[in-house]
Parts: structure tokens; sequence; C-alpha cells
């Protein structure tokens, strides 16, 4: 079995992986705790993997940081994953592949395998990220903004009176915490639905619309039609795992 791993700004997830299937798996937030205590609460009885694969998003330090608790719990060297021009079905839009987020490319890869289409990836995260998809796996580009939360945070920070207040979804708001955050939410469905617009008069026809992600919950309902995917970074990296840049 597989060990992978999908390191995010604010959580890890992962899975063990082998035979085609997954066998466990789980899921645990690390921005408010090390990450030695983190993996130590949550993998003590974990059985020795045959190999990792890590897609990460976070900086160098961290990454060099669970490198060396993988190598002291498991005696393996994790293999990082980083975007390549074409792999799994994917061409990579972007001139310089690698600078294209592993997370986005792995889960455009696990789309395309489980149905090659007109697609949208929207990836609701501490940023939301959208990229589109050919159904000949073209990757055509995307968009990164902040997520809801993120962009309410910001206001909360960054202004002396909006605060941080939870506030509700009204179309027309008559206080300052529902004005805030609905106004972030908005922005959301606004973007992704120009963004929807712009990639259907490109390639001449429909595209459908994943989501997935921490966040999706927070818009999903405003955008009926949109799809949820479901761990599509790991299901990705189990792709990876098995094919590697073929």
């Amino acid at each position: 079995m597989n060990l992978l791993i999908d390191l995010g700004n604010t959580r890890l997830k992962w899975a063990l992986w082998g035979q085609g299937r997954r066998s466990m798996g789980g899921v645990f937030a690390h921005a408010d705790t090390s990450l030695e205590a983190a993996l130590s609460n949550n993998w003590t009885a974990l059985p020795k993997p045959a190999a990792i694969f890590v897609a990460s998003v976070v900086k160098s330090t961290l990454e060099e940081e669970l490198t060396r608790l993988l190598e002291s719990h498991f005696e393996q060297t994790a293999e990082f994953v980083r975007s390549p021009a074409q792999a799994l079905g994917i061409r990579n839009a972007y001139a310089e592949p690698q600078r294209l987020g592993v997370d986005r490319f792995l889960g455009m890869a696990a789309l395309h395998a489980a149905a090659p289409r007109a697609q949208i990836l929207v990836s609701c995260g501490t940023a939301l990220t959208l990229d589109a998809l050919t159904a000949e796996g073209q990757h055509l580009g995307g968009l990164i903004a902040p997520s809801p939360t993120l962009m309410r945070r910001s206001l909360g920070t960054a202004t002396a009176r909006v605060g941080e207040h939870a506030g509700e979804l009204v179309e027309i708001a008559d206080n300052t915490a529902d004005a805030a955050w609905s106004g972030c939410l908005l922005s959301t469905v606004a973007l992704i639905e120009r963004f929807r617009h712009q990639v259907a008069q490109r390639i001449g026809t429909p595209v459908a619309v994943v989501g997935d992600g921490g966040g999706l919950d927070e818009w999903l309902a405003l955008l009926p039609d949109v799809e949820r995917g479901r761990d599509l970074v790991l299901r990705g990296l189990a792709l990876w795992s098995e094919r590697g840049h073929r």
C-alpha cells in the first residue's frame, strides 16, 4: 500500500492506496498545532507503506519538516510531486509547468480520468482556484482568488469597523455582518459564473463545473448545477502513484 498525502495550507488529508482502492484515510488540521504533534496523534498505528507520495502547496520549511518526520516514523523518503508539462492525460497550460499548483494539476487529472469532457475545476480551501479543461485534456488556464472565508477575514483585519462577527447570506443586507459575508459569498459566485461563461465562449460548448475543497459548502447551494467532487487531489495522487509521468 502507498501512503498518499495532500498537504494544504491548513489541513492534511491522507489515504492508504493499493490495488486500485483506498483502505484507510483521514484528515486533520495542522495550522494551529505542530505537524509533529498532529502526525503522532493520527499515525501511531499506521503500517509502513510501500512508498509515500505528497502533493504540497505549503512553504518549503514545512515540507522539510514533513520529510524529516516521515523518514523518522517510516524510515522512507517521500516523493513530492510537482506539476509537469504533461502527464495523466493533462497538458499543462503554464509556460513554466511547475508554477501550477500540484493540487490543481492532480485535481484536473482525477476529473479527466473519471469523465473526459469540457469542465472547470473549482477548488475552495484557503484560496479559491478555477481551472478550465477541454475534453481532450488540454488545460486552458485558470484564476486564483481568496476564498469567501479568507475575504471575510481580510475585511475583519484590514478595516476598522467591519469586525469579524459571523453573518448570514442575504441578497441585500441591513447590517454590517450580513453585508460582509454576503458580499464575499456572492463575489465568489459571480467569479465562477463569469469564468464558466468565458470558457464556454472560448471553446464553443457547454462546460460542466465541479467543486472540491473544505470551503465548498459555503457557496455550493448558490450554484445548484455545480457538481461535488470528492478528494480529487488524493485521487489524482493515486493515479500518479500508479502511472507516474505517463
